[in-house]
């Protein structure tokens, strides 16, 4: 079931987006079901002297979300070391 917001967004219709009304809540809803990320980095300097670094990094995301990404993330990792691990043994017989 896709919503108002993968329709216009997804498929990159200009014309439909700006005829859309899309409402705040979809788009929160979209945000905290696939998470967003905004980085971004800020030098202030004068006379080729930096004064003042800024650098941010949000993430922006449900905790079901965050925790879905996290164990998939730690069960590929495992996957990965166990996989290394046994060719390792095999390539030492």
């Amino acid at each position: 079931m896709s919503s108002t917001f993968d329709q216009v967004i997804v498929a990159g219709d200009v014309e439909a987006l700006e005829e859309s009304e899309l409402s705040l809540l979809e788009t929160l809803d979209h945000v905290l079901n696939r998470g967003l990320v905004i980085a971004g980095e800020i030098t202030i300097s004068v006379a080729d002297v930096d004064l003042i670094f800024v650098g941010l990094n949000v993430l922006v995301s449900s905790v079901e979300t965050a925790n879905e990404v996290l164990r998939s993330r730690e069960a590929r990792a495992l996957s990965s070391t166990a996989s290394g691990d046994s060719s390792k043994i095999s390539s030492e017989e």
